[in-house]
């Protein structure tokens, strides 16, 4: 007996899955000016906090030996510079794309302050990004989470990387998800690290997916403010239902400072990364 496999349309379950079919949608994955206004704010303090170069062991020696010296990179949603910053020691050159002002100013101030020539900033969508350039390798960390057709945004990344790509995702879950996990309660996560390599194969593209772990910690002042995250995260009513087991979880995971509570999540990014042959 043969089996057929039921065809998929991966690029409407992508859509479906980040809320584009909705008739309502809010929030700043689809209102510029909000998303604008986000980074605006993190901006000035965005390396200090974020920064998975620094964070996840293993992950620039993983980028560093697959572009090598003297490449062409195009780094998709550079922000701030986390990866072009050091990156640029060892590459051609950089194209740092991204599509906050705020970020590129930093950027372009930290770059001003280490006499980094071989950097241009480029302040654009990679929706919008048309311009024609001299590209080894693209790399996009975290970059690609506003993108509603999704399957051309990769194509995209597939043409414009001669000699291939790096897309970094960090897996989103609640900072909390382990004590959700362990009362078996429902939380939103986002499946997209499930749905970009399977475009990617649909299209032809045999990426290597790799996924690695580093610790996050969160320092909350009180136990109200670990509180209301829960809340955030399983909405009012699970949280009334849960609320003793949460709390006793909470306290068990954190550890108690003079400061607060002190909770370190482990945290999953998925690297994936495909070189041209030849």
């Amino acid at each position: 007996m043969r089996y057929r496999f039921k065809t998929i349309n991966l690029d409407e379950v992508w859509q479906k899955e980040q809320g584009w079919n909705e008739e309502k949608k809010s929030g700043r994955q689809f209102d510029d000016r909000k998303e604008l206004a986000f980074w605006e704010k993190l901006a000035p303090d965005y390396s200090q906090q974020f920064n998975l170069y620094r964070d996840v062991p293993g992950l620039k020696e993983k980028i560093s030996s697959i572009i090598g010296k003297g490449s062409y990179l195009l780094d998709l949603g550079c922000g701030s510079g986390n990866f072009a910053l050091p990156f640029s020691k060892q590459c051609r050159e950089i194209l740092a794309l991204d599509f906050s002002p705020a970020m590129l100013e930093v950027l372009s101030r930290e770059m001003k302050k280490q006499d980094i020539r071989n950097i241009r900033t480029v302040c654009s969508k990679w929706e919008d990004f048309s311009q024609p350039c001299e590209t080894d390798f693209v790399l996009a960390v975290n970059s690609l989470y506003r993108v509603c057709y999704m399957r051309e945004a990769l194509k995209k990344i597939v043409l414009y990387g001669r000699k291939g790509f790096i897309i970094v995702r960090t897996l989103l879950k609640p900072l909390l998800y382990r004590i959700y996990d362990d009362l078996n309660l429902d939380y939103h996560r986002n499946n997209d690290y499930m749905l970009m390599p399977l475009m990617l194969w649909d299209m032809g593209i045999h990426a290597d997916v790799e996924f690695m772990k580093y610790d996050r910690t969160k320092l909350y002042p009180t136990l109200a403010s670990g509180e209301e995250e829960m809340k955030s995260d399983l909405g009012e009513l699970t949280y009334m239902n849960f609320n003793n087991q949460l709390e006793e979880k909470f306290l068990h995971h954190c550890e108690k400072t003079e400061e607060g509570y002190l909770y370190r999540s482990e945290r999953i990014v998925q690297v994936i990364s495909f070189v041209k042959e030849g």
